[in-house]
């Protein structure tokens, strides 16, 4: 190697280096293709001509060379009169998706929900999306604005999910398998004021919906579900039908003969694909996992009635906060009833990725609807049961949510109601010591 060649590379080396320290906290992931960028790299176009596929001439092409640096260190701001006049967008250098307006200044944070077939993702997302837009998780002291910025995909799923279930009163189809390997998610601007001195708390909330067969089968995973190795969260459903002990115990009813395949994958193996790719993928940092134990309207065929399960007694107030004590409490619950139904190496799997994949884990139960599907799949009303449990949670342990005060949480109540007694579980102090973090 000559004296030249050796001086390009070590060149080429310390920059690298340096534009690594320099564009640290500029890169973003694009929402459909799932490929990093750097915002302020990106053309501007007019959206108008990009919805009408006509020869884009950008508003401000690509930079190149020192302009580059520059345009990513400082990125352009579309928020400006000539940009607003002609429906400024940035585009993916990949994908030519249109990415977010704030994208070069907002924290994006993804939500993925997953499971296995007919777990119930897509009619709990349906339902998640109404409860986000009510702002039924709010407490009343904090103000709060949610704006679409994804408008088309947002009434693509609302046609699709959100009328048959809502107005038709008729459980939704399945999510069709993925046939391109760009996404159309459905993304909020979220903004909480925490204190009135302050300025709010900002972020980009973007939710995906994809067939069971796209998260247990590895190879289509990584081709059309690549966003589950860059969440920032996940949510895990875990349908009780699918659960060989649970479904033995439940009586002869239509809500599991409707919708449902007779090839169910057991939730340790189905759990098991999921995670493989991302414990191949190296994961420098674990993220929240939420077990949502589906369809928990089923959980009250599984014991007499004076002896039901204490979260299915009591649904929470959100308006008051998060109650991180209710939390645990369920989590407790939910943790007791899968070792109750032999999935004992379902909750060891689980625990052998905590630390290395995933900090914190909480177990909950939800029910999107809160009824039984008859043997059509009508339903009589919709009647969500903490189905903002796991989506709050989330929130929180990302550090975007507060959580009640201990002083306001309420004192156990009678009949039953009152929180499981006895020594708190290793979860309780996790969830204890996250909350005196500052």
């Amino acid at each position: 190697m000559s004296l030249r060649q050796i001086l390009i590379a070590a060149i080429s080396f310390l920059w690298e280096k340096l534009t690594s320290l320099l564009y640290r906290g500029r890169v973003a992931i694009c929402p459909s293709c799932c490929e990093r960028i750097y915002p302020g790299a990106c053309a501007i176009v007019s959206l108008p001509d990009l919805q009408a596929l006509a020869t884009l001439v950008p508003l401000q092409q690509e930079p190149s060379g020192l302009r580059r640096v520059f345009s990513i260190l400082f990125p352009t701001s579309l928020q400006s009169e000539w940009f607003v006049r002609r429906q400024a967008v940035r585009i993916c250098s990949h994908c030519q998706y249109p990415l977010p307006y704030n994208i070069e200044r907002t924290r994006q944070v993804t939500i993925a929900i997953i499971g296995d077939v007919s777990s119930g993702k897509s009619v709990y997302i349906a339902v998640l999306l109404h409860l986000l837009e009510e702002a039924a998780f709010i407490p009343s002291h904090l103000r709060f604005r949610c704006h679409c910025l994804t408008p088309e995909a947002r009434e693509r799923y609302e046609r699709d999910y959100g009328k048959p279930l809502f107005v038709d009163k008729v459980v939704p189809r399945g999510t069709p398998r993925a046939i391109e390997t760009t996404h159309q998610p459905i993304i909020y601007e979220i903004a909480i004021r925490l204190e009135p001195d302050l300025p709010p708390v900002r972020f980009n909330l973007v939710i995906y919906d994809t067939s069971g067969e796209d998260y247990v089968i590895q190879a289509r995973q990584v081709r059309y579900a690549p966003y589950v190795l860059n969440a920032d969260a996940l949510i895990f459903m875990l349908d009780p039908v699918a659960v060989p002990a649970m479904r033995a115990s439940l009586p002869s009813d239509p809500h599991f003969r409707y919708g449902h395949s007779l090839a169910l994958g057991h939730p340790l193996d189905s759990f098991s694909k999921i995670v493989l790719p991302l414990a191949q993928s190296g994961v420098r940092r674990p993220r929240p996992l939420a077990i949502a134990l589906s369809k928990a309207d089923l959980l009250k065929k599984l014991r007499p009635l004076g002896q039901q399960f204490s979260f299915l007694r009591r649904q929470p107030d959100y308006r008051g906060g998060l109650d991180l004590t209710d939390l645990t409490s369920v989590d407790q619950e939910v943790r007791q009833l899968l070792y109750e139904y032999d999935l004992e190496r379902f909750l060891e799997a689980v625990e052998f990725y905590q630390g290395q994949l995933f900090d914190p884990v909480c177990y909950m139960a939800v029910s999107a609807i809160g009824y039984t599907p008859d043997e059509q799949g009508g339903i009589p009303a919709i009647n969500p049961w903490r189905c903002l449990d796991p989506f709050l949670w989330v929130l929180h342990e990302l550090r975007l949510l507060p959580a009640r005060p201990a002083s306001a949480v309420a004192a156990p109540a009678s009949g039953g109601q009152a929180l499981l007694a006895g020594a708190p579980s290793a979860q309780a102090r996790q969830l204890s010591q996250r909350r005196a973090q500052p």
